[in-house]
């Protein structure tokens, strides 16, 4: 298990309400239900530790290769870690591994079939806004951190849950989302009830990783599913129709 796919777990998790609002703030505070991510240009390694003082979950380096992975450990030590790299073979995930990355963003489009073998590393899919619903369930057996689906466009629509939730149901595998940093408490809310696990922002959107985080943390905690919450409603013998055929026995 990646470190990514860890915090992910924590994250999903379904908490018992708390008791009284200061304890539900710190419980919210303490333990994020949805995670931030934060996509830096490979040559922006000086803004890791700023992103990790903010907030940052994870950072994810757009077409690093292994030597700007290790300028980013310097930079930030603890802070999870991505790579989207420009080349996608094993040879290159093992190189990126072995310099400090907790996982890879790979393009179902262009990554080669080997880098999957790879272990002790973990994999984020993007997929397209087309997959068929067979590709999607098929998804699954691929054991991914994560999946991302297409960055919105435009306001979130329910069109646009409607669609997450396909990803999310089909594909049973936790959502990335690219989210503005000015998304408030009720976009990001709507957001994880579809399936969203986390949200990436912009290394230019950084100054607003804070506000985000606050947005986040003022969201309810994890109820239960409602799958979790239905009961089968069996009649007790008490309650069943009256038999008239025991009415007839009874007065012979």
């Amino acid at each position: 298990m990646s470190k990514l796919s860890d915090a992910i777990r924590r994250a999903g998790r379904t908490a018992p309400a708390p008791l009284g609002f200061a304890a539900r703030a710190a419980a919210a505070a303490a333990s994020p239900t949805v995670l931030c991510i934060v996509r830096l240009n490979a040559n922006e390694a000086n803004k890791a530790e700023e992103a990790a003082k903010k907030g940052a979950d994870a950072v994810i380096i757009d077409g690093g290769d292994a030597g700007k992975v290790k300028d980013f450990v310097r930079k930030a030590p603890g802070l999870i870690l991505g790579v989207r790299p420009h080349k996608s073979d094993r040879e290159q995930i093992t190189s990126l591994r072995e310099a400090g990355a907790d996982f890879v963003v790979l393009d179902v489009d262009s990554a080669m079939a080997d880098a999957l073998l790879e272990e002790n590393i973990g994999f984020i899919l993007l997929v397209r806004s087309d997959a068929d619903d067979t590709r999607l369930r098929l998804l699954s057996d691929l054991n991914l951190d994560a999946l991302v689906p297409p960055a919105p466009d435009g306001a979130l629509t329910v069109e646009r849950l409607l669609e997450l939730r396909r990803f999310s149901a089909l594909g049973r595998t936790p959502l990335l989302v690219e989210v503005s940093g000015d998304a408030g408490v009720s976009s990001v809310q709507a957001l994880r009830e579809s399936g969203v696990a986390g949200v990436i922002i912009e290394g230019s959107s950084l100054g607003k990783l804070e506000k985000l985080r606050a947005a986040i943390g003022a969201m309810p905690p994890r109820g239960r599913m409602r799958e979790e919450r239905r009961e089968a409603m069996i009649p007790a013998p008490s309650m069943a129709g009256h038999d008239h055929d025991d009415d007839d026995f009874d007065d012979d």
